[in-house]
């Protein structure tokens, strides 16, 4: 009987046992500052807005810069100067076409003189159109007095500038790597354009060229010497000596007495060949050569000794080898 009397007791309890041993529900989780939706929304907006870290930025930009430098090196030719003496040109008929080398990027500058040595400007056309193929202004057009016309040049695949009315020189550059090409200068009062014809792409360009006429222009000065029996020769491998580029047989002379920026001597067999600025008095010239610059270059028999008149004054020099 007593156990049947805690029957019921051992039932009324059994339930609160249940309940204590039932585990905790877990109440609501706290909000955290990256799961605000707000603070979400501001990080995707970032992103979104610069999409990459400094260090992809950095990275991305030295990438940047080595595509750029590859790109210009493709684009551009490495070359070197020619060391070429000035060509001569003239306006008789069956004259073959003179070659001027040109690089992209290298510009080249054409000069003309006559046979005196004087500029030869470059006519000018004022109601003529650009002479670049670009359809662009020559580049002296919106200075004074140059904004009137255009020079009396004609090109094509090449860009040209003459820098001003009245210039003797016209610069010269590739439009692109390798272009083929034509120039024509018209020279003020010539009785036709002078043609060229351009050459790019060979590794070496003309960085400064002169073109000698062989007739004088409208600026021919009169001769150093006019005596009879004295002719102005054309003889290439003077052309070259006036320029400052003696050929190979050609002996250097050393020169006393005067500067040797005024004078520069040289022997081809029994014959001196001197370039200067000066006047040679004596001895009496068998031929010369006049050129660009007030230089001139006369060819005697060899002499020890040379008078040269500077503005008036005689000057004495000696030649002898050079040692």
């Amino acid at each position: 009987m007593k156990i049947l009397s805690l029957f019921p007791l051992t039932l009324s309890v059994l339930p609160l046992a249940a309940h204590a041993q039932q585990p905790s529900q877990p109440g609501p989780a706290a909000t955290t500052p990256a799961d605000d939706p707000d603070t979400a929304a501001e990080g995707e907006a970032e992103h979104e807005a610069i999409p990459f870290t400094p260090e992809e930025i950095l990275r991305l930009g030295e990438r940047l810069k080595d595509v750029r430098r590859a790109t210009e090196q493709v684009g551009t030719e490495f070359a070197t100067p020619n060391a070429r003496p000035a060509i001569r040109v003239s306006f008789a008929p069956g004259q073959q076409t003179s070659l001027i080398f040109t690089t992209k990027g290298y510009p080249t500058a054409l000069s003309f003189v006559d046979s005196t040595g004087q500029p030869w400007p470059i006519a000018w056309n004022t109601s003529g159109n650009s002479a670049n193929p670009d359809g662009s202004t020559n580049c002296a057009s919106g200075k004074s007095g140059a904004s009137a016309g255009n020079p009396a040049v004609e090109t094509t695949g090449f860009y040209t500038c003459v820098p001003f009315k009245g210039s003797n020189t016209i610069n010269i550059e590739p439009m692109s790597l390798q272009p083929r090409g034509g120039l024509l200068v018209t020279l003020q009062n010539a009785p036709k354009p002078v043609s060229f014809l351009l050459i790019a792409g060979r590794g070496s360009y003309d960085d400064n060229l002169t073109v000698r006429m062989s007739e004088g222009g409208p600026n021919a000065r009169e001769p150093v010497d006019s005596r009879p029996g004295v002719p102005a020769t054309g003889e290439p491998y003077m052309n070259a000596m006036l320029s400052g580029i003696p050929p190979a047989s050609a002996v250097p002379l050393a020169v006393e007495g005067i500067s040797p920026d005024d004078v520069r001597a040289w022997r081809i067999g029994n014959e001196v060949y001197l370039r200067t600025r000066l006047h040679l008095m004596t001895p009496s010239s068998d031929s010369m050569e006049q050129g660009e610059g007030g230089y001139t270059l006369y060819a005697f028999h060899e002499s020890p000794v040379v008078l040269l008149s500077d503005a008036g004054r005689t000057v004495s020099a000696h030649i002898r080898d050079a040692q």
